[in-house]
């Protein structure tokens, strides 16, 4: 089994040179004088794309930072000047301003020769949905030349969840059809297990007793699947694949979930590869 962490190598690296060349449009862009070889663009980003707050009683407003990293210079060095960046709030956004959270500044700077900036966001834990999850999505422009946001880390969303879940950590009969090739395999009596609130992991992932499985978080009974190492060991990635965000599933009013999910690969057609689909059902 260990020969899967080769399998991702080539497509990693073509990954890289076609996100610096394309997502980045380097080819266009002036080089920046915050460094010291300076001919290529400082490129910054959200260090998380995606936060999860879960608060399910009043504990009050928490004076929260989140991170804006710089994510590559032109040689390595530390930046030379500071990185100033404007923050503001996407359409997208459900959660309400002055009602879960607020943000005291529109502003962030990244100080020179520091890896990283925090932006402050207030987190008012007592006015959290208790049903339903709201979200806040903040964006990132830069405002110095010569600095680059990256495309895939220009936005971060925080979801704030005031439902506890209410998935039961007993045993499930597990049959997993593999969508490409319409595979299937059976397991009874699987147990999951809670690693903390709202966060669960399975004993296996797809066709195979891999431990640690599969990792899913429960928000408000829409299942999600973050990107994370095929248990914890090797380069494939696993990732939710019901919709957008990661979600991976549902759970319905008895109990039982399901869960599709993404295995990446060299080949996801003719490898043990592809979309998973996982229907549990309650023993």
């Amino acid at each position: 089994m260990k020969k899967f962490k080769l399998f991702l190598f080539s497509a990693v690296i073509g990954s890289l040179f076609f996100t610096s060349c394309n997502e980045l449009g380097t080819d266009n862009l002036e080089g920046s004088d915050l460094t010291n070889g300076g001919s290529a663009p400082v490129i910054v980003g959200w260090a998380s794309s995606t936060v999860t707050e879960s608060y399910f009683s009043d504990l009050g407003t928490l004076d929260n930072t989140y991170a804006v990293a710089v994510l590559s210079t032109t040689d390595g060095s530390p930046t030379t000047g500071n990185i100033d960046l404007n923050v503001s709030v996407d359409a997208s956004t459900t959660a309400t301003d002055g009602g879960e959270y607020s943000i005291p500044s529109t502003s962030v700077s990244i100080p020179a020769g520091s890896s990283f900036g925090n932006v402050p966001i207030n987190i008012n834990t007592g006015s959290f949905n208790p049903t339903s999850p709201t979200k806040l999505v903040v964006n990132i422009t830069a405002s110095v030349n010569g600095v680059v946001v990256s495309e895939s880390s220009k936005q971060m969303t925080i979801n704030f969840v005031g439902c506890l879940s209410t998935l039961d950590v007993g045993t499930y009969n597990v049959t997993i059809t593999r969508r490409n090739t319409g595979g299937v395999v059976s397991r009874t009596n699987e147990a999951f297990t809670k690693t903390s609130v709202n966060n669960f992991q399975t004993p296996t992932v797809g066709a195979w007793p891999l431990s640690p499985g599969l990792r899913f978080e429960d928000i408000c009974g829409s299942l999600y699947v973050s990107s994370h190492d095929l248990a914890d060991t090797y380069s494939n990635q696993v990732t939710g694949a019901a919709g957008s965000n990661n979600l991976a599933g549902t759970v319905d009013a008895s109990g039982n979930f399901t869960l599709s999910y993404n295995i990446t690969g060299a080949s996801s057609v003719s490898g043990p590869w592809g979309i998973y689909d996982a229907v549990y059902t309650k023993n």
